[in-house]
């Protein structure tokens, strides 16, 4: 008996009518690996690059700030959209548009003549980034059965630690060689051949890997089912504790190379290439220890993954503020390394339960909403206010007063103009508050993914990871 269109049999077979479709799940996870990698290797290109940035448009740190967010604003502003497309239509087609558009703007920013030609190429990156972020998770959870699905997530989400790796290294290297321009230009390109291989990918069907009836039309869930995720307790807390993750790692990534260089004196390639490699080794440590300790602890606790969330958050505020205030560059970066990996390990744990406590109908729809919210509040918010920070206490009324004169006795004097030190000591308040999120978030995990696991859900224990 025929499927009908509206089963997730019958909405593959209506796909492959008019797109070929080449290979099975493992060549559609290398290409949406591909797409990761090469969207962290032009993200974190543009940080590693940013004291070349600054000098060319003649811009202060809060002006560059705007320039890191800028792909991140529109990211997060089309996120739900894509989301809402994503329960909708065709996910391939919606792949390809957006991974075409966002290598085109990829290239076009190495053409920036000024901040305002910038700032335009970097906004439309965020349009094609949003395409693949939202809907390549969904993708891979109806490619692979709950036995499998952990594995194929935990090797879709390894780009972001190579990624940043890559973009650090390739970004500073290119940049101080070649100028920052030809960065833009080498990364931008391979993103076309990815574009390409999206349209071919297989995609089964939304719900296949779990029975297929949450992709029946009359099942798909409307604007007021979506906002009837922010009654459900646990995935309020998580987002806000992942927000606060999400602040922290913005901080950085925006600000990072150029503290070392200016604070502690590192060349380009030296800052590139140290923090490179410590968030490639940091992120495959943490996402397996995370990833590891969290199914591990779900023998003593059904609050597991929130519980260690909480610590290991509490443990890299001491780590991080340590990081900020060392003198000695290679202490320094020791303790960064060690704060880097306490935070990788939120990463499995925290997007897991987003999973949980999600029906699969409102999958796509529940990422983009936490995608929006974590980034509205985490790495948009966080290079904005340290960029304002470190303008306003670099002032020589700010520095002379007795705040100023405070925080130069601990370490934090201001260079130049600028005071960067300072602001990137606010991150340690914020994680405090994200890990008393993540332990509010714990007390009603038990109960939300039961709830969601009678409804016939979302396949609780399964490590999913989104950043």
């Amino acid at each position: 008996m025929p499927s009908p269109p509206s089963s997730p049999v019958g909405a593959a077979s209506v796909r492959k009518s008019f797109l070929p479709t080449i290979g099975g799940p493992y060549f559609a996870l290398a290409v949406l690996f591909g797409m990761n990698l090469l969207n962290y290797i032009d993200r974190y290109s543009f940080f590693a690059v940013g004291t070349q940035i600054k000098e060319d448009f003649k811009i202060d740190d809060f002006w560059y700030s705007v320039l890191g967010v800028s792909f991140m604003i529109v990211y997060t502003m089309v996120s739900p959209v894509i989301g809402w497309m994503g329960d909708r239509y065709n996910r391939r087609m919606l792949l390809a548009g957006g991974v075409g558009l966002w290598s085109l703007a990829t290239v076009g920013t190495a053409f920036s003549l000024d901040f305002n030609h910038m700032f335009f190429w970097r906004a439309l990156l965020g349009v094609g980034e949003a395409s693949y972020g939202v809907i390549a998770p969904t993708l891979i959870a109806d490619l692979f059965p709950v036995s499998k699905r952990g594995r194929a997530m935990g090797i879709y989400y390894l780009a972001l630690p190579l990624g940043g790796a890559l973009g650090y290294g390739l970004g500073s290297w290119i940049g101080e060689e070649l100028g920052w321009q030809k960065a833009f230009m080498i990364v931008g390109f391979p993103g076309l051949i990815a574009a390409f291989l999206a349209l071919v990918i297989h995609d089964p069907g939304r719900g296949t890997t779990e029975g297929g009836h949450e992709t029946e039309k009359s099942e798909r869930p409307g604007l007021a089912e979506y906002l009837n995720l922010f009654k459900i307790p646990t995935y309020v807390f998580n987002t806000a504790g992942m927000a606060a993750i999400t602040f922290a790692t913005g901080a950085y990534a925006v600000h990072g190379a150029n503290f070392y260089q200016i604070v502690r004196g590192m060349t380009m390639k030296e800052a590139g290439m140290s923090i490179g490699g410590l968030t490639a080794l940091a992120g495959l440590l943490g996402i397996a220890l995370g990833t590891f300790l969290a199914d591990f602890s779900l023998r003593f606790t059904k609050r597991a993954y929130l519980l260690l969330a909480t610590i290991v958050t509490t443990a890299a505020v001491p780590l991080g503020l340590m990081a900020v205030l060392e003198a000695d560059r290679a202490v320094s970066l020791s303790l960064l390394f060690g704060a880097m990996i306490l935070l990788s390990m939120v990463l499995g744990p925290c997007n897991t339960v987003i999973a949980n406590v999600v029906p699969a109908n409102k999958r796509a729809s529940g990422f983009a909403l936490y995608i929006f919210l974590i980034h509205v509040f985490g790495d948009i918010s966080s290079p904005l206010i340290l960029g304002w920070i470190s303008t306003f206490f670099g002032k020589p009324s700010v520095a002379g007063s007795w705040v100023g004169k405070f925080f130069a006795s601990i370490g934090a004097a201001p260079i130049g103009d600028e005071n960067l030190t300072v602001a990137m000591l606010v991150v340690a308040p914020v994680l405090a508050l994200g890990a008393v999120f993540f332990l509010l978030g714990s007390r009603y995990l038990p109960r939300d993914q039961e709830q969601v696991l009678q409804a016939g859900g979302a396949g609780v224990g399964e490590p999913v990871f989104h950043h």
